[in-house]
């Protein structure tokens, strides 16, 4: 549908309705309020059944014609933000399209020090059953990039790039979708890096191969970042297509070194 019939038609619904509802309406509730009679529900069907086709008559085509212009304009707004709105959304779900096509091929190509898989974020898949300590491997991976030059985090696909998908994760968590998986992610990056690392995580859900995956864009970090599981805090860093931890005087030194 073209956007000029799309428009043509709000137009013609908002006339209609402002001229065959609104000012029938009208005119029972001015009736009310020149004759000051108390309103009721049945008085003013009484009344509006009596009306309604006096409203249409040549004697009130003034107040119809206001209230039809009214409601063109009207009409005209809303079919112009109906067009607008329905582009948006064409370019969304384009957008969305071309990115999954791109995130394909970034699973293809790998591992490197930019990407990670994870197969899950607490589903163990060789336990069959909910492995809390998971978390802690996600929260590594994270500060590991935000340490370095930032990556992307894709879970849901394991090391070889097969797709598995988050329906086994989803079924560890209190709210079994987009938004509990989300926050749990957030509560994960809150508890062992801090509140400050929340803001340079962007979580994203895309559809691959007919399963859904979660992408976490991961900014590097102008501060050193730690993972405190609640024993030992440790500093991580990327390398190469994996994750390392570093001892005190290594990062030491790895700081000194980024810094000049």
């Amino acid at each position: 549908m073209t956007k000029l019939k799309i428009i043509f038609i709000h137009i013609l619904l908002g006339a209609g309705v402002f001229y065959f509802l609104v000012h029938p309406f009208t005119m029972v509730l001015y009736w009310f309020e020149y004759s000051h009679t108390p309103f009721t529900t049945s008085l003013f069907l009484k009344i509006l059944n009596e009306r309604f086709l006096e409203s249409f008559s040549f004697s009130m085509k003034g107040m119809s014609t206001v209230l039809t212009l009214l409601g063109v304009v009207l009409g005209l707004i809303s079919g112009i933000f109906f067009v607008q709105l329905k582009k948006k959304n064409n370019l969304i779900d384009t957008q969305q399209r071309l990115l999954g096509r791109d995130l394909t091929d970034i699973i293809e190509d790998g591992e490197n020090e930019k990407v990670e898989f994870k197969s899950s974020i607490r589903y163990d898949y060789f336990r069959k059953t909910t492995n809390r300590e998971l978390e802690i491997v996600i929260a590594k991976t994270i500060v590991g990039f935000m340490n370095t030059t930032g990556g992307r985090l894709i879970i849901g696909v394991d090391d070889d790039g097969n797709t598995l998908g988050l329906e086994k994760d989803f079924k560890t968590l209190k709210h079994k979708n987009r938004d509990g998986y989300e926050r749990e992610i957030f509560r994960i990056i809150s508890i062992q890096l801090g509140h400050e690392a929340c803001f340079s995580n962007h979580i994203s859900f895309y559809i691959i191969n007919e399963k859904e995956i979660c992408v976490i864009d991961i900014e590097p970090s102008k501060e050193p970042v730690y993972v405190n599981d609640g024993t030992n805090t440790t500093f991580y860093v990327r390398t190469g297509n994996a994750t390392y931890p570093l001892t005190v005087k290594e990062t030491v030194d790895y700081l000194k070194t980024k810094k000049t």
